[in-house]
């Protein structure tokens, strides 16, 4: 399990970090991190043509060229496009009109986000039956997303059936963070926590290779989180 104080910034590690992660992934012919990233969120649609991107310019014209090479397609796309039997609906779209609404009742129902009251919850479930129910694998690993709006500020619960914590998992990250900022912003409020339930997890390759990468980004958080308190006692 994963708790995500601040999702909604990166820290002053960021940029040597990401560096030092999509180095490996390239020597492991492993996708970077940001096409992981935008595999659960278009977050460069949103930042180049906000929500309206989002919901129209990707989902109509740029998927298609992703389900070409993607056998059960992205997260980003089942988040945005559900077919009932009323017609295709945007379950993203509806869970920031909703969180909306929720904003403007007047009667304080907070303990109802805590104690999992269900008529109060907002969710997005991953799986299909119809295209995912005989797959006994490549099903999607992420399984359920789970929003809450307490104290004006939006929380993200993420749920894994099965994690990649090689290759995946840093990406997987940066992408429901990206998520979650948009719907945060989307509804006019902040971000909040982030926590990640992996229920199977695992690392595949070379242990040795991965230890060095995790020593390396801890040496570079190190110096970052060194350099603002210097800075902090200079300015004291």
């Amino acid at each position: 399990m994963l708790d995500i104080e601040s999702p909604g910034s990166d820290g002053a590690a960021a940029k040597p970090a990401y560096t030092a992660i999509d180095e490996l992934y390239a020597e492991e012919d492993a996708y970077p991190l940001h096409t992981v990233a935008e595999t659960i969120f278009p977050g460069w649609e949103y930042k180049k043509r906000g929500i309206k991107g989002v919901f129209e310019t990707y989902a109509q014209h740029e998927y298609p060229h992703v389900a070409k090479v993607n056998q059960w397609g992205t997260y980003a796309q089942r988040i945005l496009r559900r077919e009932t039997k009323k017609g295709v609906t945007n379950p993203l779209e509806a869970l920031i009109r909703k969180m909306h609404m929720a904003r403007t009742v007047t009667t304080p129902f907070r303990s109802c986000y805590e104690l999992s009251m269900g008529s109060m919850e907002y969710e997005i479930p991953l799986y299909r039956d119809e295209s995912d129910g005989n797959k006994l694998r490549q099903l999607p690993c992420l399984s359920h997303l789970s929003f809450k709006l307490f104290q004006d500020k939006v929380h993200l619960t993420a749920i894994y059936r099965s994690h990649d914590y090689r290759h995946k998992v840093v990406g997987n990250l940066l992408g429901l963070a990206r998520l979650q900022a948009c719907v945060a912003h989307e509804v006019g409020v902040g971000i909040g926590g982030m926590v990640i339930h992996s229920t199977y997890a695992w690392v595949e390759g070379r242990k040795s290779r991965f230890k060095q990468l995790l020593s390396e980004v801890s040496k570079i958080v190190e110096e970052a989180e060194g350099n603002i308190k210097g800075a902090s006692n200079d300015v004291a």
